[in-house]
This record gives structure tokens, C-alpha cells and sequence, in this order.
């Protein structure tokens, strides 16, 4: 066996890992986008050439020398002779599949069903290349064409590539699968011998990891994940106040490490984006359901709430708390279509009477809609959910306005003694990168303009970005959960991925831990 760690080995994301077994067939492990490499030469305006989209990023060693490009890119021929069969997404974060638009269209991608719905919707709203779902054909610069440059490749309109997938998902996987774009392949044909993908717990749903028998022996990749409750007094409160859906999606990794430890794994490729963070308080979505149903218990200004539309999960606890404090919880429409998909695809993320009761959609001030956007606006239009400024200007302590930073503008539209001492919730992760530190400081400046309540973000009196963790839960497992679990799986090999200190794993498994992002088994 040999496993190959193209990039995710001493970084966070980007994970592109390989596995294959003595014949020289095998298998990858995601496909993301390794921001911290890309911002190295990219950013939002700075973008590689989409007509020579894997000339630009190969030459800039963004991608790896492998043959699994689609053909219409024109992709060189590289030595790597891998028989790969299946790409696994474990989840639909960009740092996972944000680079699978690259990907043959003849390769089959595995995923979740709640992972292709959050890619389906995303696809509808927005494309690069790089990250397309639905490959759009390319085609060379023909010579009769009135250019100087032949090696350009250009988009031939309406001509899209059928794309091979598989899911994991429910029996209404069926109605979203339009054969027109998609082949779906069953799950079953894709890997020579015993093949597992278990749903895990993460900040975004849909998470899962993969157990394979690779050459007699057992490999195991949890992708990202986290624990949930961990007491009985915790799962309780969870079932009272959150419900048995929030419950069940909580228990998804304890799921995946009891199937996982009855094999016995010689090798667990695994993720370790806290290692580095060991004194950190492990905040839990229980806690922030608390923190956040306090708050709004004990005012009557209307609430901008900060958090990715992709962490279902947090969404549900917003919408909670709405329906508690008897409030409608505002969202914009592309970040609905999001809702709207997933309930397509798993009936159980489906909105019942009551919470369809508090959600309404608002009108983002566009002159015009396309695609998935406009589908969302022209039914909340017929549903009578469409809200206007004028609505939360009339009675701003009704609402919660889910807006973060790129949705912010819309404030505009409101009265500024509707926003005066309004309450800012940050509920969602912290800045990291210097791009996102001047991000949040641009933000900060909206927030003191309108004199808004800040709540899990601020400045301080040295100028210093300060992040609070009540508003807000981290995907990744903690340290001393997750040494915990690796002693309980108790692997022969381990791994370490998507963590910046591969030296924590080192400490306590020693000669375990596999040095170097090649290697072979035998």
C-alpha cells in the first residue's frame, strides 16, 4: 500500500490525499482549495486565468502531477500511473472540494447526499472553474477565430459534461440527480473490496469519514469532526430544547469511531486542527444556544445575527431561538436556497409549520435575480415571506437578521434608530489570516458607525482583534477528545492531517505517527 499526502500534511485544508494498494489501484481523499497557499498569489480580484486554468496552477505547484484532469482542460500527460477509482468529499467545505471543478468528469465523486445538496445550491448561485459541480465544456481558440493566442481555452455555451457521482443519502437522492448533468453510479461498484462512508459530526452537515480495506488491511480518514454530548444531563437538554434531529447529528462520530475500533485500522489518517490550541475552553452548540437565548431574552432591539448559512446546524439554533423569543429570523435569499436544497435531498432537514412560521426572506436591494436566487425570491414573493426594509423599520424587535460581512450593506436600508444600539452577534469563526484581520477591522467600522452592539467580536484598547467563544462552537475536535479516541481506535499507523503540530501526535504515540507525507506498507 502506499499513500501519497499531496497537500493537507503540515498545514490546515486543502487535504489531497491518495491511497493506493500493491496492484496500483486506488483511491483520493478530497480535493480542497489550501487557502493559505492560494493567497499566497491569489486573491479576491487576483485570480488564475480561466483559460489556462491548470497551466497557471500547476506552474504554481497549487495542484498535484496526477491523471485525474478533466480532458477538455487540456490537461499534459504526467507519469503518476495510479488507477484511481473514486474521488471521497468527506464534506462541503472549500478547504475539502473547493478545487473539484479540475476533476474528470469520467471520475466518480462520493458523497453524502447533505453534502451534494450545500454543493448543488452553491454551484446554482456561484461557479469558478476551479470549483465547478456542473462543468461547463472548453474548448481551444479555434484559428479562424479573431484572436492572436491559440492556447486559450473558451467556454462553449450551453455544453456542459455529465458528471459521475455517487451518494450516501435517503431514498429522495433520485429527485435531485438531473440526468441531464449527473451519471449516478452505486456506491458498491467503486472500490474492489469492503468500502464504509459513515456521517461524522462537524460545523457543517453532511460531514463524513471513509473506513476501506486496502490490501487486507483496514485504513480509516475522519475527514474534519467533533464530539457531541457528552453527558446525560447535555443530551437531555439537547432532546428538550433542540430536538432528536439535533441529537442524532450530534452522535454521527461516536457512530463512525464504534464502527471504526471493531477493525482494528492499521492506519488512521486524522485530522488535528486543535492540537495546537490545548488550553482553549471547548465551547459546545449547547453552549451557544444558551448564550444566545439569554441575550435576546433581555432585549428589544432588533438582533443582526453573523454566521455561515452552510452550518445548518447554527441556522437551526437561530431559528430556535426566534421561535422562543417570539421572532422571525431574516435571510437573504441565497443563503434560503441552501435550506431549500437540503430538505430536497434529506427530509429530515425539512422546516415543519412552526418554523416556516419564522423565517421570511429579505430583499437584498438587487434589480435582478438569476438562477437559484431568483426561483427563492419569486416563491417567497407568492408565499408571502418576501420582507422589506420597511417591515423591520416598522417593528425591528421582531427580527433577526442573519447578515455577516459580505451581506452587511444591507443595513443601509435601515433607519438609524433602528440601529443604534442594536445587537451584533459573531457567531462564527475568528480571523485568522491577515486578509480576514483587515476584513474584520473594515466590518468594525460598520458596527461603530451606527453605534451597534458588538457581542463575540471586538477591539481593544490596543487596537487588537479580541473573539469571544460563547456565540460560537469550533468544528474540529479537541485535544484531549481527540487523544482519547486514538487510544480507544487504537491504530498500528498514524497519520497526522489538516494541523499545523504534527510534534503533539509525536509525544504521545512516538514511533506511530508517520514522518513525511509519502510512504509505503508492506
Amino acid at each position: 500500500m502506499i499513500i501519497k499526502v499531496f497537500d493537507g500534511y503540515d498545514c490546515i485544508g486543502g487535504n489531497k490525499i491518495l491511497v493506493a494498494d500493491k496492484h496500483n489501484d486506488g483511491f483520493m481523499l478530497d480535493f480542497g482549495l489550501n487557502f493559505s497557499k492560494w493567497s499566497l498569489f491569489f486573491e479576491e480580484y487576483l485570480k488564475p486565468r480561466s483559460g489556462k486554468i491548470l497551466h497557471d496552477l500547476l506552474k504554481l505547484n497549487m495542484i498535484p502531477r496526477i491523471n485525474i484532469y478533466r480532458k477538455d482542460l487540456q490537461p499534459p500527460e504526467f507519469d503518476e500511473n495510479t488507477k484511481i477509482s473514486f474521488l471521497f468529499l468527506s464534506h462541503a467545505h472549500a478547504d475539502h472540494c473547493g478545487m473539484i471543478g479540475l476533476i474528470d468528469e469520467s471520475l466518480p465523486l462520493l458523497v453524502t447526499g447533505e453534502t451534494f445538496a450545500i454543493m448543488k445550491a452553491g454551484a446554482q448561485i456561484r461557479q469558478d472553474v476551479w470549483d465547478e459541480l456542473y462543468p461547463k465544456k472548453r474548448k481551444k481558440v479555434g484559428h479562424n477565430d479573431d484572436v492572436l493566442r491559440h492556447d486559450i481555452l473558451v467556454a462553449e455555451r450551453n455544453v456542459k459534461n455529465r458528471r459521475k457521482i455517487s451518494l450516501l443519502s435517503s431514498s429522495t437522492q433520485k429527485k435531485i440527480l438531473e440526468p441531464d448533468f449527473f451519471e449516478e453510479i452505486d456506491a458498491k461498484n467503486l472500490w474492489k473490496d469492503e468500502l464504509y462512508i459513515q456521517p461524522v459530526y462537524h460545523s457543517i452537515i453532511g460531514s463524513a469519514g471513509l473506513i476501506a480495506r486496502v490490501d487486507d488491511w483496514w485504513v480509516a480518514y475522519t475527514g474534519d469532526f467533533r464530539t457531541g454530548p457528552e453527558s446525560v444531563e447535555e443530551e437531555n437538554f439537547w432532546l428538550e430544547n433542540l430536538g432528536e434531529k439535533r441529537v442524532q447529528l450530534s452522535k454521527r462520530s461516536d457512530m463512525f469511531f464504534d464502527l471504526l475500533k471493531n477493525k482494528k485500522p492499521l492506519l488512521l489518517i486524522v485530522e488535528g486542527t486543535r492540537t495546537t490550541r490545548q488550553s482553549e475552553k471547548d465551547t459546545t452548540e449547547w453552549d451557544v444556544f444558551q448564550n444566545v437565548l439569554n441575550l435576546l431574552q433581555n432585549t428589544n432591539k432588533l438582533v443582526i445575527a453573523d454566521f455561515s448559512m452552510k452550518h445548518l446546524e447554527r441556522l437551526m439554533t437561530f431559528l430556535k431561538v426566534a421561535i422562543m423569543t417570539e421572532r422571525t429570523l431574516v435571510v437573504m435569499p441565497k443563503d434560503y436556497a441552501y435550506l431549500e436544497t437540503m430538505g430536497e435531498v434529506e427530509p429530515l432537514w425539512k422546516l415543519n409549520d412552526t418554523e416556516k412560521n419564522h423565517i421570511k426572506i429579505y430583499h437584498p436591494a438587487k434589480s435582478s435575480f438569476i438562477g437559484l436566487e431568483k426561483k427563492v425570491v419569486e416563491k417567497a414573493k407568492k408565499d408571502e415571506i418576501l420582507l422589506l426594509p420597511d417591515d423591520i423599520n416598522h417593528k425591528p424587535s421582531l427580527y433577526i437578521l442573519a447578515a455577516g460581512y459580505w451581506d452587511i450593506p444591507n443595513i443601509l436600508d435601515l433607519n438609524e434608530d433602528v440601529l443604534e444600539n442594536c445587537l451584533y452577534i459573531h457567531s462564527t469563526s475568528e480571523a485568522y489570516s491577515e486578509e480576514q484581520q483587515i476584513d474584520f477591522r473594515r466590518f468594525k467600522n460598520w458596527i461603530d458607525r451606527f453605534s451597534i452592539k458588538s457581542f463575540g467580536f471586538g477591539v481593544d484598547s490596543d487596537g487588537e482583534l479580541r473573539f469571544s467563544k460563547q456565540f460560537h462552537a469550533s468544528g474540529h475536535v479537541s485535544a484531549e477528545k481527540l487523544s482519547s479516541i486514538i487510544n480507544t481506535v487504537s491504530p498500528d499507523l498514524i497519520l497526522p492531517v489538516h494541523t499545523l503540530d504534527r510534534s503533539w501526535f509525536v509525544e504521545r504515540w512516538g514511533r506511530k505517527v508517520i514522518n513525511g507525507n509519502k510512504f509505503h506498507i508492506s
